[in-house]
């Protein structure tokens, strides 16, 4: 097993553990916004594994379906987690930004493009990432608006999310949660930004399952916390905030 493909293993394991634990609190009704981020998190990193990517595509016609899937979970993750990151992180502009009318049309236009591209392409055999088909421009241009809309959430939320974490009157787990969630954002954005204008080899996958991983450690830290705030309740409202991604 090479590198690249254990950060993916590991993406895919943090992320549906998270899921897993999540569950008895969502179905107590706590918070069922961030336990949908997480399932849907789960899913698109087991849609990037070839072994999950192939069975669930030869049920959906062998045609790829699956990717197009994977793309608009991933849309679905970064609209939820924008917004409760936003609030959690006392950053209006950025919520704004994110579900207000640039961000909107931001959206709209991402998702009609990337199924217009999905439509324009030849894609007849089963390929995880598409990888047999990176020589049609329809299916690069469909790989580069799919990194659009999380390059631009991630922006909009990872300097309040380091604000939080440099932020003394918080927690220490709220702190390093926060820190782990903006140092998963700046990669995204940095990844956003090299793959558009170099090659960057295996990093091409380093890169943003090293994102997930930090993200999902970070939304980890950050319930714990508001678990122990729970049973030791604090008058910190600025921490009780925190609640939104918890």
């Amino acid at each position: 097993m090479t590198v690249a493909v254990a950060v993916q293993v590991a993406a895919f394991g943090l992320s549906a553990l998270l899921a897993l634990l999540r569950f008895p609190g969502a179905l107590r009704g706590r918070n069922r916004g961030m336990f949908t981020c997480m399932v849907l998190i789960a899913l698109a990193m087991a849609l990037s594994l070839p072994v999950f990517y192939n069975a669930v595509d030869a049920l959906l016609g062998g045609r790829n379906l699956t990717n197009l899937v994977l793309r608009l979970a991933l849309y679905a993750v970064f609209v939820i987690l924008g917004v409760k990151a936003a609030a959690a992180f006392g950053a209006p502009r950025a919520g704004k930004l994110i579900v207000g009318p640039i961000g909107l049309v931001v959206l709209g236009l991402t998702v009609g493009l990337t199924v217009y591209l999905f439509a324009a392409s030849e894609l007849p055999v089963s390929s995880a990432g598409l990888m047999i088909y990176d020589d049609q421009r329809s299916v690069q241009l469909y790989a580069s608006v799919g990194r659009l809309y999380p390059g631009y959430v991630a922006a909009c939320i990872c300097l309040p999310a380091l604000a939080a974490a440099a932020n003394t009157r918080l927690k220490p787990l709220h702190r390093l949660g926060a820190g782990l969630v903006g140092s998963g954002l700046v990669i995204v954005v940095i990844f956003c930004a090299l793959i558009e204008l170099f090659f960057i080899g295996v990093f091409g996958l380093l890169l943003p399952f090293t994102a997930v991983i930090l993200v999902t450690l970070g939304l980890t830290v950050m319930w714990v916390s508001h678990l122990r705030q729970r049973r030791r309740p604090s008058r910190n409202l600025l921490a009780e905030s925190y609640q939104n991604v918890s």
